[in-house]
């Protein structure tokens, strides 16, 4: 079996491998892994348990030689929570699954990163808010998801490449039900340009392996149309979405880019501690996704002139907690 996924159920000997085509085998207790070339180390691991060792043989590995070995099994095993790395019969080091899932300089390809300074500027509603970092063009999110074998990507709109794909999804039947923007290009060139000039927005086309399925239009929530709506904070992030490609709806895709789009806002400034949303409280299908998903839940229903909203909310902690299963 050459496969990206591994349960250790099988029979012993099942075999598979990384994206990077490292090597892995079902062995009694665990996993024999391939570490680099003909080198060789051992996962210890019992499904359902929190804990993991990595037997590493005498010698130096790096231990970002190991990162996507990490990935591969948090990925798959939900409970799991930390990795002990072993030599010599000695703890080196310590992998917790909310550590590891923070680390920027896997994923993360944005200009912010938490980094960007705390400067407190008022908008033109007269809203008090931080001053928020230029959103960059080009990608700013890569990562790859064992259970669907894909890469999930997430990259600024761009206007010239996709206005006329960006046209389609708005005018389809199901999206313009809950968006109400469908209409022609000339519109939805406006449209974009609106929320791209936006200092709290920040419009996204999200990919599996390089091809456009989805439109994610991030926000601050402090300068939001929901900041009354409960008690926001400086830092809440929130976003709007739709699926444009109809071959990319279902549980399977829907488990992970809503994972990999959450992500992406917790990556983007390590002081957002709260993700929120405001779906229509009449779309099952996407609450269906949304409610108790890696630490999603709907909290309420609210009004706004507009519609009968439910508010949904995730917080750091939780999510990292929970981010297996993709």
């Amino acid at each position: 079996m050459t496969s990206s996924t591994a349960v250790l159920e099988n029979r012993q000997g099942e075999r598979g491998q990384l994206p990077d085509g490292r090597l892995w085998q079902i062995a009694s207790g665990g996993y024999r892994c391939q570490s680099s070339a003909e080198a060789y180390f051992q996962v210890e691991y019992i499904p359902g348990r929190e804990s993991s060792r990595f037997i590493l043989p005498h010698g130096d590995i790096q231990l970002t030689h190991l990162d996507l070995w990490f990935d591969w099994l948090f990925a798959l095993n939900p409970a799991l929570q930390k990795v002990d790395i072993v030599q010599v019969d000695t703890v080196v080091s310590r992998v917790s699954r909310s550590g590891f899932y923070q680390r920027t300089e896997l994923w993360y390809r944005g200009n912010n990163g938490g980094k960007f300074p705390l400067q407190w500027v008022e908008n033109e509603q007269g809203v008090r808010h931080p001053l928020r970092a230029h959103p960059p063009e080009g990608e700013v999110y890569r990562r790859y998801f064992h259970t669907l074998g894909m890469d999930f990507s997430l990259r600024h709109l761009d206007p010239k490449k996709d206005l006329a794909r960006f046209t389609d999804w708005m005018n389809q039947e199901r999206v313009a039900q809950f968006w109400e923007e469908e209409g022609e290009a000339e519109k939805q060139r406006k449209f974009i340009d609106s929320v791209i000039q936006d200092p709290h927005k920040h419009p996204l086309i999200a990919c599996f392996d390089d091809e456009p399925f989805a439109y994610f239009e991030i926000y601050w929530a402090l300068e939001d149309r929901i900041a009354p709506y409960y008690d926001c904070q400086s830092f809440d992030r929130g976003a709007h979405m739709l699926v444009g490609d109809q071959r990319f709806l279902g549980k399977r895709f829907a488990q992970a880019w809503f994972n990999g789009v959450s992500h992406f806002m917790f990556l983007d400034d390590r002081r957002t501690e709260t993700l929120v949303g405001e779906p229509r409280a009449d779309n099952r299908a996407l609450l269906k996704y949304i409610n108790g998903t890696f630490g999603w839940k709907k909290i309420k229903e609210f009004d706004f002139p507009h519609k009968r909203a439910a508010l949904v909310m995730c917080k750091r902690d939780e999510f990292l907690r929970n981010m297996g299963g993709v």
